[in-house]
């Protein structure tokens, strides 16, 4: 339970310092070129789902996020009938679902420092799964999902982005049904 204490301290510690540098260091320079001067990147994401993802600067608050991969690595969740009365599935190991997605994203700083820049961004867009298993006419899926994150970009290297996001997601075709995607990812930018 010490040791607990103690952990907690130091990350307490650390974040508190993180802050007043900011604040006492802060420049109009800023800390990474992610979104400034490079607004087009391209990388990967492990998660639901594990793949490729990119992502175009618009302005810079506001971003298009794209994803292209596999989904449904991991427990099983949401299922639904086809037509012929098989079971469905969002998830489970057996299955082969190709996962694509588009989100607009707005974009906030929390921290900005010398050495990295610490963004949050919500957003909403939608997804379409493409089931590769035998099954009736139902094997897309497409529902709307809602994107929330944190986007560390670094100075050193300025082309840098590690980005951690939960997605809920409602699924309205072929049957309606609630889920939870997320991933974790890095992204290089030019």
């Amino acid at each position: 339970m010490e040791k607990l204490r103690r952990w907690k301290f130091a990350v307490a510690v650390v974040f508190a310092a993180e802050a007043l540098f900011a604040i006492a260091g802060g420049r109009v320079a800023h800390a990474t070129e992610v979104g400034y001067a490079r607004k087009y990147g391209a990388g990967v994401v492990v998660g639901d789902p594990t793949g490729l993802s990119g992502k175009i600067w618009l302005t810079n608050v506001n971003a298009i996020d794209l994803g292209f991969g596999a989904y449904g690595y991991g427990y099983r969740g949401g299922c639904f009938r086809d037509v012929d009365g098989r079971a469905i599935c969002d998830r489970g190991w057996g299955q082969r679902i190709l996962s694509i997605n588009a989100d607009y994203l707005w974009e906030s700083k929390i921290l900005e420092g010398s050495a990295a820049q610490l963004d949050w961004h919500i957003g909403g867009g939608a997804r379409a799964l493409f089931v590769n298993d035998p099954c009736a006419a139902d094997c897309t899926l497409v529902g709307a999902r809602a994107p929330i994150g944190l986007d560390l970009a670094f100075a050193r290297p300025s082309f840098l982005e590690i980005f951690l996001e939960v997605a809920p997601a409602f699924y309205l075709v072929p049957a309606a049904f609630f889920g939870f995607e997320g991933g974790l990812g890095a992204r290089a930018y030019f």
